[in-house]
């Protein structure tokens, strides 16, 4: 790794994106390079600085109880009935306000989840095309390059907590050419590498620990995105290639995925 290169990969090195090979060849190239490891530091320092001086603030205890005053003295009524009622307008006014949160409750929870889900799945596939543009621009492709799924799984063994399925796409027109070491979500994760023509596709495949990945596709700066669960895995397939053939690779990784819960 020459020093341009070093210099481009400080930042994801600071902020923990890099994979475990890129990491380790960027700390062979810091050990000797003096200006790699000043700028590195001046970087860390920065960040913590405005971590530290960043100001954070915390809600007034007494806000629950100016909110409850405010919706006590809503909606005051511009005329008066001529003839008794059951309960006071007033009263009305509270059950009302009361009836109204209670309906946007209801319509806003369930969307704020969807919209988190939909957040997640999309930082994922956006740090999905970041690894796979940068294991093409770093000449880091693959770990292992082999044609044979028999040699390219048990490869997996001992450097992940589970086991990955590699499925073999050749007569489909999709070869398996190897796999990787990544990360993805803050953990290892196996990059399966498949071809297409002149063209690749990273399958990224970990276990799912907190939630599963909906079927649907991303676009992003003209790469294609394509998330799914099954088992208990969670599954990303990136590439330039097309929407259709994207599809198309996912469909027949879909139909070949035994239905296994992953090693614990």
């Amino acid at each position: 790794m020459n020093h341009d290169e070093a210099e481009k990969l400080l930042g994801p090195y600071r902020d923990g994106e890099l994979d475990l090979a890129t990491c380790l060849k960027l700390e062979q190239h810091m050990a000797d390079c003096p200006s790699c490891q000043q700028k590195l530091a001046g970087e860390q320092e920065l960040v913590g600085l405005i971590q530290a001086e960043t100001p954070r603030f915390k809600p007034s205890p007494f806000l629950k109880t100016r909110i409850q005053a405010a919706l006590r003295g809503t909606a005051k009524p511009k005329w008066k009935w001529t003839y008794p009622i059951p309960l006071a307008f007033h009263e009305l006014s509270i059950l009302g306000s009361i009836a109204v949160i209670a309906l946007l409750i209801s319509v806003i929870t369930p969307a704020a989840l969807w919209l988190f889900s939909t957040s997640n799945s999309s930082r994922l596939a956006q740090e999905a095309v970041a690894n796979h543009v940068r294991s093409l621009q770093v000449n880091h492709l693959m770990d292992v390059a082999s044609t044979d799924q028999h040699t390219v799984k048990p490869w997996f063994a001992g450097k992940l907590d589970y086991s990955p399925q590699v499925v073999d796409l050749t007569p489909s027109g999709y070869p398996l050419i190897g796999g990787r070491l990544d990360v993805l979500d803050h953990r290892n994760v196996a990059a399966i590498v498949y071809q297409r023509r002149k063209h690749y596709i990273n399958l990224f495949i970990w276990p799912i620990k907190e939630g599963s990945l909906h079927d649907r596709i991303y676009n992003q700066d003209g790469y294609h995105v394509l998330g799914w669960s099954k088992s208990g895995m969670n599954y990303l397939a990136v590439s330039e290639i097309g929407e259709k053939e994207l599809r198309e690779f996912v469909q027949m990784i879909q139909d070949q995925t035994i239905d296994s819960r992953p090693e614990e």
